[in-house]
């Protein structure tokens, strides 16, 4: 695959805020202890490595936070129909399927 291609199936990851584990613990709200102990035992988002340093992004521990609470699901599904919604609308005014009101 050439490299022009890679990049049109980039992950945007180089633009994501990347944590190292004192970081990742403590925006988890736990010690690096306890944050190990989860790792350990395969209850937590994978690290990626970066030139050797082992982070962990931001997205992945905002998405493991969402997982474990139910009514957080239930806000993000709720903010994304809100979104699309407004996307659908922008495209119907904007191919004049649909006229804005004053």
């Amino acid at each position: 695959m050439a490299a022009h291609q890679k990049a049109e199936i980039s992950l945007g990851i180089l633009h994501q805020k990347k944590m190292n584990i004192s970081e990742a613990a403590a925006a988890l709200g736990m010690s690096r202890t306890t944050f190990n102990k989860h790792r350990a035992a395969g209850q937590l988002p994978h690290s990626i490595s970066i030139a050797g340093r082992e982070v962990w992004l931001e997205s992945d521990l905002e998405q493991w936070i969402v997982d474990q609470n139910p009514h957080l699901q239930k806000e993000r599904l709720l903010r994304q129909s809100v979104q699309a919604a407004g996307k659908k609308l922008a495209a119907m005014r904007n191919s004049g399927q649909l006229k804005a009101v004053n």
